[in-house]
């Protein structure tokens, strides 16, 4: 994957949403999201602004703006995403930096069609694509056929209504029928299995979800499973995984584990490896859903919006930073 984003106007336009919002300001590009309810101004006066270069209106020069102090651009700086890159470009040469046009300056793709078929035939042209936010929309179509297209798409809560009677049934289970012991056998499997889903879950978004392809079926499946992510990263019903495909890619742990382990403490497992998984999911969707103002989720919403939006071959642990740090993966 590229080591870094390519920035563009373009690219900062897709980025109006109050949940998503950025601003260009002599010639940096900020993500001022977790600012806007801080915004001394009102919220709202900045809202409008998403998107857009504020320069003039920080600078004073606009009509109806104020000159900023000098502590607003310092406050400005802890939300620096990167530099413009096409800050000093003419038009031509912003269409040769844009990875999403061909050579006659035409989108590679259209998005009033479903995708999957064209982004197959981007060939080597779509690591580059997906990477450049080729869309302004936050939501985008995989399928022509309708019922296809709704099982890409899962409401946060759907994982928690799914797995929660899973886990805790199991739990249920090794406490009344199977017989138990608290600190010998379920302290230690069910942290050991947490531990495990945070190798699961780095080792997964860096190397699967983060492979680099060039054929046609290699795109239409990274698509799949992670593309139309990084494209359309505010999509609201695509930022969990759905229960069918978390199954299908977990099972080899849920069959394994009371194989390897025995019944109890395989089961005792599964329960922490379970609630690691639950951890992820509902931490991605609030990282990109949620304003947190300070703590741990504020940290990771940063850290993410860095894999996002800065440097993709940084910051794969989506639930904690542990392995980040332990493999030098970390970009704060």
């Amino acid at each position: 994957m590229p080591e870094q984003y390519i920035l563009t106007r373009r690219v900062v336009r897709a980025h109006n949403h109050e949940h998503d919002g950025w601003v260009i300001v002599r010639g940096g590009v900020y993500d001022v999201t977790g600012f806007l309810r801080y915004h001394p101004g009102g919220e709202a006066v900045l809202r409008k602004h998403l998107g857009e270069d504020v320069t003039a209106l920080m600078e004073g020069v606009e009509q109806g703006s104020h000159e900023h102090s000098k502590a607003a651009y310092r406050i400005l700086q802890q939300y620096y995403v990167g530099p413009l890159a096409d800050a000093d470009l003419s038009p031509n040469e912003a269409v040769a930096l844009d990875g999403t046009l061909d050579e006659h300056g035409r989108p590679l793709v259209d998005f009033t069609k479903p995708l999957l078929d064209q982004i197959g035939r981007l060939g080597d042209k779509y690591d580059r694509w997906v990477h450049a936010f080729p869309s302004s929309d936050h939501h985008v179509a995989l399928f022509a056929n309708e019922w296809l297209e709704s099982l890409t798409k899962c409401p946060w809560y759907v994982p928690l209504a799914f797995w929660l009677p899973i886990l805790f049934g199991g739990l249920w289970l090794v406490f009344t029928r199977l017989g138990c012991s608290f600190g010998r056998t379920f302290v230690p499997f069910v942290s050991l299995g947490y531990i495990f889903w945070m190798f699961f879950e780095y080792l997964l978004h860096r190397y699967v979800f983060h492979f680099r392809t060039r054929s046609y079926w290699g795109n239409v499946f990274h698509f799949l499973i992670h593309g139309h992510h990084h494209l359309a990263p505010m999509d609201y019903d695509r930022l969990v995984f759905p229960p069918i495909p978390a199954v299908l890619v977990s099972m080899p742990v849920w069959l394994g584990a009371p194989r390897l382990f025995g019944l109890v403490p395989g089961l005792c497992f599964l329960f922490g490896f379970g609630i690691g998984y639950l951890a992820y999911d509902m931490t991605h969707f609030l990282v990109h859903y949620g304003t947190p103002p300070t703590g741990f989720l504020a940290a990771q919403k940063r850290r993410h919006m860095i894999h996002h939006f800065k440097a993709p071959s940084a910051n794969f642990g989506i639930s904690v930073p542990v392995l980040d740090v332990v493999f030098g993966t970390l970009q704060q």
